[in-house]
């Protein structure tokens, strides 16, 4: 690739994120059916034929913000066993990520957008059940491995991943995404994660411990 044709492919690249980027802060403020395409080009600072060379329609605009909104939950999926660190300094890790993901402003913007329009697309949200039950999957791997190494007890690592995920998941992303209150401060996240992973490590703990 030449360098015209590379910077042509960034000039592209920044327009179609500067549309997306557009479109969720319209579709925050005003709803996702009193934004029109060219509201969003105006916001955007684009022409609307631009608009439409990316996203045909605004279906497929919300399908492609859907798509990068599920894209975000892909750093949740690395729950590798390691033999080599404690229990608890991986779960930590594991937490840690889970809520700075969780209370990222874009992630929180991203979720109340598509939140609200799953009950008027059931397949949208057929879609993020599929992909959260996938994160879920991976920690109940991570969690069926330290099970089957003796380090933990854990008879229903399915269940035992649905806990971490839910008692963070309590703290960190639904209160500031309904508005109930403010996003965690460092301190509280810490709080969060130190807490979750206590608790586990005390449920969960080997019956010869």
């Amino acid at each position: 690739m030449n360098q015209t044709s590379g910077n042509k492919t960034r000039l592209t690249d920044r327009k179609r994120a500067a549309i997306m980027e557009a479109a969720v802060s319209e579709w925050k403020q005003q709803g996702y059916d009193n934004t029109s395409m060219d509201r969003i080009a105006e916001v955007a600072s684009v022409s609307k034929r631009t608009v439409y060379n990316h996203f045909p329609s605004k279906e497929e605009l919300f399908a492609a913000i859907v798509a990068e909104l599920m894209s975000r939950c892909q750093i949740m999926k690395e729950f590798d066993f390691d033999p080599k660190k404690s229990i608890s300094s991986q779960l930590t890790a594991i937490g840690k990520t889970a809520v700075e993901l969780m209370t990222s402003t874009e992630f929180q913007d991203l979720a109340r957008v598509t939140l609200s329009r799953f009950l008027q697309s059931p397949e949208i949200a057929s879609e993020m059940l599929i992909e959260t039950t996938q994160v879920e999957a991976e920690l109940a791997v991570w969690f069926k491995t330290t099970h089957e190494a003796g380090l933990l007890r854990v008879p229903d690592p399915t269940l035992a991943a649905k806990q971490f995920l839910g008692l963070i998941q309590s703290f960190a992303f639904w209160p500031p995404l309904i508005g109930k209150e403010p996003p965690l401060t460092t301190p509280q996240k810490k709080a969060v994660v130190k807490s979750t992973v206590n608790m586990f490590l005390d449920h969960y703990k080997p019956s010869n411990l």
